[in-house]
């Protein structure tokens, strides 16, 4: 292994794939508030990472997609994943190390995607741009420690998160990677550059911004169907009801309120008639009520799928 380090060759290629994955990634990140959820981009690319490491150790064994599977190879290799992801932080001035490794995280940030979830949305581009520089899955692993110091770096700046939970939350995703059968190569959609699977809503503007900046989902009637609801005396919230059901059922992966704070206007209009409050409001009483019989949860301003 220390010899594969050092080539120069090979480091090239890896800092090369890290910087190609981290553009197209920086496109597709799961949001908060319009912004990147710190604890679940780190959780993807090291799980990404993790991954890697699993396929390097496990070529050609047949396991059912999501099984945990032990290994004392695994044991000894990913604190050495974990090293490096620490010798590139120290490099960009944190020293990740200096501190006991934090396990349980809060609650703002703990990662909003399962492994799963993560493979399913990203395994396939992230092997794409590996194989494309010529890595295989080990220096695929070593690669992905690079894009998470790049992203550490950034969120450490932003100040949205403590770096000793960000460093834990990149030892956890190593493993839960490491540790868990991955599904086929692509057996996901294909998805190219398209972006995360999300809705975002909110008041109508500050809705359709975020999806066309972002490349998300989110509902709008045209003028000629809100004239023929008005016709027909039809409430048009239930076409918007509708239309959050559907994505539900149809399990997209998040729902996103933006520029909203859900929960303020939940208690400002809770002792007023429903029906009067605004279309984004009425459908944060109907996600309280309903979510969860779909399979959400309610963080924060989102509703993530279970």
């Amino acid at each position: 292994m220390n010899e594969a380090m050092r080539s120069p060759e090979l480091q090239k290629k890896r800092y090369e794939a890290a910087l190609e994955f981290l553009t197209a990634f920086e496109e597709r990140m799961p949001l908060v508030n319009g912004k990147p959820h710190a604890g679940t981009v780190l959780a993807v690319v090291a799980r990404l990472g993790g991954t890697s490491l699993y396929r390097s150790l496990n070529s050609g064994k047949d396991v059912t997609p999501g099984v945990v599977v032990l290994s004392e190879e695994v044991d000894r290799i990913w604190p050495q994943l974990m090293n490096l992801f620490a010798s590139y932080c120290k490099q960009r001035g944190i020293d990740v190390t200096a501190k006991p490794m934090v396990t349980q995280f809060p609650e703002k940030d703990t990662p909003l995607l399962t492994v799963d979830q993560v493979l399913q949305e990203y395994q396939d581009q992230y092997y794409e741009v590996m194989k494309k520089h010529g890595l295989d899955y080990m220096n695929a692993a070593r690669a992905g420690m690079i894009v998470c110091s790049i992203i550490f770096e950034y969120h450490n700046k932003s100040k949205d998160i403590d770096p000793y939970v960000a460093a834990g939350i990149v030892a956890m995703g190593i493993v839960e990677g490491a540790k868990t059968a991955p599904p086929p190569l692509g057996a996901a959609p294909k998805s190219g550059m398209k972006k995360m699977s999300r809705l975002v809503l909110g008041e109508p503007e500050a809705a359709r911004e975020e999806a066309l900046a972002t490349g998300a989902i989110y509902i709008e009637l045209n003028p000629e169907v809100q004239k023929v609801l008005q016709q027909k005396q039809i409430d048009p919230y239930l076409v918007y009801e509708q239309g959050v059901r559907k994505q539900m059922e149809e399990k997209i992966v998040r729902i996103d309120f933006v520029k909203s704070d859900v929960d303020a206007l939940f208690e400002a209009w809770r002792s007023k008639p429903q029906a009067q409050a605004p279309i984004h409001v009425r459908l944060i009483f109907w996600l309280k009520n309903n979510a969860n019989t779909y399979g959400y949860e309610q963080i924060g301003n989102s509703w993530v799928l279970k």
